[in-house]
This record gives structure tokens, C-alpha cells and sequence, in this order.
């Protein structure tokens, strides 16, 4: 009886910091693998610490952004089932494992002694995320915008940890990318129309052709950027000219994705879409393997 009550009494902390999407948090592991040093250990210690850091940070927003939600989420239809308005866990717990997480996450800051630019974007992430929660995220576009900052700051971050260059061709694939996951999951709220006053004020301001529109202005954007950079003298002295074929599972990634999104109307958990769906991961899967291959091959 006492295991069981533990289990859910761990379930409910799990989902209250969003554990699984912890998943997004792979931005920050992206420098080290496109600067082809993956197989120093100091390199892959560095990025972990610097992966766990931003898990911690990114739960602290998520709770933060619940308590200021609870009476809304309390007075919706799926909301009030999560475990804070669902009184499962309390505001006072909430705001306990709140504290505890971000204060770990400063500690580790500073005993972990990661660099001064590293700190910055971390600091900044967690400030945007802020002020989305306080009311940014009502504003249409805007809200876009923010949300995938979060995306380009974690692979920022990730640059900063390992005190390495970043080629600015991936930091605006990473931008259009990420703007590409948060519109099919606007997109996906907009066409759930099961009660509109449960909608996202932002939700006002777009509408099915705007949303489908951009998907494949950015679809479009994503591919072409990363073919520049896969060209670039950033990426062919460092992977070598061969990497060029990455980009074929780029490419089908994003039409795979425009599918799924549009066609298939599965795109309210972008996060949960890329990694179930078998077209998606094998196209992630024979990219990462050919710019493996193709980065061993130029070392040759």
C-alpha cells in the first residue's frame, strides 16, 4: 500500500516539472555534435552538466507558469486533471519544489563552474520565460517568437558550455525549426475546437490558412538554410565536403513533418511526434548517421 501511494505520489512530481519535455533540452547537446569533437569525454561531461542545468531551469518555468494558471487550468476541461489544480500537490509544495529546483540549478552554476556565458544565456532563458507566463504568451506572433527563443538559447547555451563557435546558418535552422514545432502545436490547438472559451487568448489571432501558410514558408526556410550551411566552409572543413547528403533526411524530415502536421492533424505534442512516429525517427536516425559517417570519412 505504501509502495503504490509512493508511486503516484512520484507520478504526480514527474508531471508537475514536465519531465518529459525534458526531450527538448537535446538543443543544448546539438554544438558538440555538429562541431564533430564528440569524441572527447571532457567535451561530453561539459554538455551533460550543461543538459542538466537547463532541465532544472525549464521545470522551474514550467511550475512557475502553473500557479499562475491554476485558476484557469482549475476551470478547464483537460487542465484541471494535472496535478496542481487537481489538488494532488499543493501551491505551497509547488512552490517548494519550485524553490529547491532553482536553487540546485544555481548551485550547480557555481560549484560546476560553468562558464560566465553559459550563466547569461541560462539567466536570460529563464527572463523570457518569465515574462511569456506574465502575459506575453496572449500576444499572437509575439508568443511565437518567445516560445522559440527557448530552442535557440538551449543551443546557444550548449555553444557557451563548451566555449565553441557556432555556425550562424545551424543557429537559424535551429530558429526557423523551432518556430516550425510551436506553430504546428498552434495550429493543433486551433483546430480542437471543442470549446473555444477554453482556447488560448492568443489563439485570436491566427486561423487554420495563416498557420498552414507558415508551416511551409518555414518548412521551406529550414531546408534551404540547412543545405547553405551543409556548403558552408563552417561545415566542409570540419565534416567535409560529403556532409552535403545530410541534408536528404532533412529533407524528408520536414516533409514528414508538414504531413503529420497538416494531413494527419498530429501535431499537439511536437515533442512526443518526433520521437513515436517511425518516419520521423528514421529520418533523424539516417541523418545522424550519415554525418557521422561523413565527418569520419573527411578525417580520413
Amino acid at each position: 500500500m505504501i509502495l503504490v501511494k509512493y508511486n503516484y505520489i512520484m507520478k504526480d512530481f514527474f508531471e508537475l516539472i514536465r519531465w518529459n519535455h525534458w526531450a527538448k533540452n537535446v538543443f543544448v547537446l546539438a554544438p558538440l555534435f555538429f562541431s564533430g569533437d564528440y569524441y572527447e569525454i571532457s567535451n561530453v561531461a561539459q554538455v551533460l552538466k550543461a543538459f542538466f542545468i537547463f532541465c532544472l531551469v525549464s521545470s522551474c518555468v514550467y511550475i512557475f507558469n502553473d500557479l499562475l494558471d491554476y485558476e484557469a487550468d482549475s476551470a478547464h476541461s483537460k487542465k484541471r486533471l494535472r496535478p496542481l489544480p487537481s489538488g494532488r500537490i499543493s501551491k505551497p509544495m509547488a512552490v517548494l519544489i519550485l524553490s529547491i529546483m532553482f536553487i540546485s540549478a544555481c548551485l550547480l552554476l557555481y560549484i560546476l563552474r560553468m562558464p560566465i556565458n553559459f550563466i547569461y544565456v541560462v539567466l536570460l532563458y529563464a527572463l523570457i520565460n518569465l515574462i511569456y507566463s506574465m502575459g506575453l504568451k496572449h500576444i499572437p506572433v509575439l508568443e511565437l517568437i518567445l516560445v522559440s527563443s527557448g530552442f535557440v538559447l538551449r543551443l546557444v547555451g550548449g555553444g557557451e558550455a563548451l566555449s565553441i563557435g557556432l555556425s550562424p546558418w545551424i543557429i537559424t535552422a535551429t530558429a526557423s525549426l523551432s518556430l516550425l514545432i510551436t506553430v504546428a502545436k498552434r495550429r493543433s490547438d486551433l483546430v480542437q475546437k471543442s470549446d473555444p472559451e477554453e482556447q488560448r487568448a492568443s489563439l485570436t489571432g491566427y486561423n487554420v490558412e495563416f498557420l498552414n501558410s507558415l508551416l511551409s514558408i518555414l518548412v521551406s526556410v529550414t531546408i534551404v538554410v540547412y543545405v547553405i550551411f551543409s556548403i558552408s566552409d563552417y561545415a566542409t572543413e570540419r565534416h567535409g565536403q560529403f556532409i552535403i547528403f545530410s541534408s536528404i533526411p532533412v529533407l524528408i524530415g520536414m516533409f514528414r513533418f508538414l504531413q503529420l502536421a497538416i494531413v494527419f492533424e498530429r501535431g499537439d505534442f511536437p515533442t512526443e511526434l518526433i520521437t513515436r512516429d517511425k518516419g520521423m525517427v528514421a529520418s533523424i536516425l539516417l541523418f545522424v548517421c550519415i554525418f557521422i559517417l561523413t565527418t569520419f570519412v573527411g578525417d580520413i
